[in-house]
């Protein structure tokens, strides 16, 4: 009996921690099964099992660094707490929802059965998840810590959500331009969004030493990188659909896109310095469409009947 209770507890632990970060599926996991299923498209290479194995291994990988992540800021998230950053309340660590000693089994028991589905699949995923991991970690890590330097914390994040969308391409045969399209995209979509996120922390940020874009440059400019990021995407797609043989419904959903989420960004110019809102915008509204743009490329290579 005492057996089955902890095990019922430490799974329970685990889903805890799991629901804190809904984030890595929607980041990481969701772009590399749209990129693998890119990459098998017409090929007949498509297969559900490894699809399956390639996502979970993206999963784990991620949520063994976010969680990692949570224990490297666990001071820094408290103090934030105490300016009223509602955002660090859902981390269970801080909450004291899960032990320390748990948690860090978590961290080494999801990185590296990650490694491990990775490895199943073929070599060159296996190295890429590793680097990918290892990056992750130098995110977090003291010394190095590149969340706070100036312009890596966006630039490792973007950079992590591009090797997935390669992960995925690599494990459905090799990279395509299609594939190699939505990588440029999200690359851009995370460099401009992610700032966003650091508006809703810039006491903290600035208090514990962190160079995020906004202490930096300001909200101000913050905000004018987050807009000009979706202009940055409509060139590129406008500019290069044709030379990398995708369809003409690529361009005109992307322009449809771009101006709807555009449009209900439009209160942010106003409303920067409201972390509840913040969060909500992020959550209701930026999420939801950079969900929707990852469909955009699997659109873009089908045969139209027009």
């Amino acid at each position: 009996m005492m057996s089955d209770l902890s095990i019922r507890d430490v799974f329970s632990s685990f889903i805890l921690c799991v629901r804190s970060r809904p984030i890595v599926f929607f980041v990481y996991s969701l772009p590399t099964f749209w990129s693998y299923l890119i990459a098998t498209w017409g090929t007949n290479g498509f297969s559900f099992l490894e699809a399956l194995i390639l996502v979970s291994s993206i999963s784990s990988m991620a949520l063994s660094v976010y969680l990692f992540n949570d224990l490297a800021d666990l001071e820094d998230d408290l103090k934030n707490q105490e300016l009223g950053n509602p955002a660090q309340a859902l981390r269970v660590l801080g909450r004291d929802r899960v032990s320390e000693s748990r948690f860090i089994k978590f961290i080494i028991f999801t990185g590296i059965f990650g490694l491990v589905l990775a490895y199943s699949i073929n070599f060159t995923v296996f190295i890429l998840q590793a680097l990918n991991l290892i990056l992750g970690y130098l995110y977090s890590a003291e010394p190095i810590r590149l969340k706070k330097r100036f312009l890596m914390k966006q630039f490792t994040i973007a950079l992590g959500t591009t090797f997935c969308i390669l992960m995925g391409a690599v494990a459905g045969g090799g990279v395509t331009s299609a594939t190699l399209y939505m990588g440029i995209i999200h690359f851009i979509v995370n460099m401009g969004i992610n700032p966003i996120m650091d508006v809703r922390d810039i006491r903290g940020d600035r208090i514990m030493g962190i160079k995020s874009i906004p202490v930096v440059w300001g909200p101000a400019a913050t905000i004018r990188l987050y807009f000009a990021s979706f202009f940055v995407m409509g060139i590129a797609t406008f500019l290069g659909y044709s030379r990398l043989g995708l369809n003409t419904a690529l361009p005109i959903l992307v322009g449809l896109i771009l101006v709807a989420w555009l449009y209900v960004s439009l209160p942010l110019l106003k409303r920067w310095n409201d972390p509840i809102f913040l969060n909500s915008l992020i959550i209701n509204r930026v999420v939801p469409f950079y969900c929707i743009m990852q469909l955009v490329t699997l659109i873009g290579i089908m045969k139209l009947p027009f």
